[in-house]
């Protein structure tokens, strides 16, 4: 060996790739790489998440009824195909600390992410009905027309419009129009038509029904019937003294709108047979007043129970036109029938 380079230190050279440092780089630019790919991912799940598909049409429309949650409804909206998750709504709702739902029927139409759905259940206006109830009109019919009108089912409204004792508010569900939020809350329309009922019912109702020995319940019977008989307004203080005459002469009241009341009739007409139809409702086998009324009568025939005319007539027949006409004694009602049912005016 030569003396001059006896003592030189070997130099050798480093590998390339492998020094701690170049090591550390590489692994935060696959760290990076990662993150990117996963702030990529997440955004693009976030949008698809937020996302929902526009409806459109008659049926752009989601109810949320009394008894729902937000777990129902999220499922509801995705059932309509808006969301991509059936618990997409309800995690967002959860995500902006949503408070309690309030029930009515919401229109769809013109939204395009979940912010403006969320907003639209929290803060906005539920469709509302206007719905008129007429006349006469029983609790059976009454339900049908709400959930005809107003989106309110005939079998929730029929299950709360009873009273403690579970019989049916028969004539004591106003009649009259009534704005309702669509889809609501059947026990609020039984609520606002009772009230409305204590509002018009006479002042002096209990009174006048003790002074002829009733109850306020047999009174409204009386006016049920009233309303049931008569069509014009003026008729009504007389039929409901036929009504009182003959309940204190301990007559037969003989009325088919009771019978009808749980036996359809022929055009207002019944054979003889369904005249003997066994039922407390049939006052032609049964005195006294139905067990219930028979109706829901307006304000005119609440009145003329309340403030029935005096009058001697026990008969009364209702003509061709709709007026009545009314008789003392059988002979002249048969007379009338012969007269009125038999082409006359």
């Amino acid at each position: 060996m030569d003396e001059g380079t006896q003592n030189m230190p070997e130099v050798t050279e480093s590998t390339p790739g492998r020094s701690p440092r170049g090591a550390r780089v590489s692994a935060a630019r696959i760290v990076g790489v990662l993150l990117t790919i996963a702030m990529i991912a997440g955004a693009v799940g976030w949008v698809r998440f937020i996302h929902i598909v526009p409806v459109e049409g008659p049926d752009a429309y989601v109810d949320v009824r009394p008894e729902d949650t937000v777990t129902t409804l999220s499922q509801r909206v995705f059932a309509l195909g808006m969301t991509s998750s059936p618990q997409a709504l309800r995690w967002y709702w959860r995500l902006r600390h949503g408070g309690s739902l309030r029930e009515g029927r919401y229109m769809l139409e013109g939204l395009s992410n979940m912010e403006a759905l969320y907003r639209l259940l929290v803060s906005g206006s539920p469709l509302t009905a206007r719905v008129t109830f007429p006349e006469g009109y029983t609790v059976h019919q009454v339900a049908a027309r709400l959930q005809e009108q107003a989106g309110i089912s005939a079998d929730d409204f029929l299950k709360v419009a009873r009273d403690d004792q579970g019989k049916l508010l028969e004539g004591r569900l106003f009649p009259d129009t009534y704005e309702f939020l669509y889809a609501g809350d059947a026990a609020e329309v039984v609520a606002r038509m009772l009230g409305r009922f204590a509002d018009v019912v006479p002042s002096d109702w209990a009174a006048q029904a003790a002074k002829r020995g009733l109850t306020g319940d047999q009174l409204l019977r009386v006016a049920s019937i009233v309303e049931r008989e008569a069509k014009y307004d003026a008729d009504r203080p007389l039929v409901a003294s036929v009504i009182f005459n003959r309940l204190a002469k301990k007559m037969l009241l003989q009325l088919d709108t009771t019978l009808g009341y749980v036996l359809p009739s022929h055009n207002g007409f019944y054979t003889y047979a369904e005249l003997k139809y066994k039922s407390p409702y049939n006052t032609y086998l049964h005195a006294g007043l139905p067990p219930t009324p028979i109706c829901n009568p307006g304000l005119a025939s609440l009145n003329a129970a309340a403030h029935a005319s005096a009058s001697t007539y026990y008969y009364f027949l209702a003509k061709p036109d709709g007026h009545c006409v009314f008789a003392r004694t059988y002979a002249e009602h048969a007379r009338n029938i012969q007269l009125y049912l038999s082409g006359g005016h």
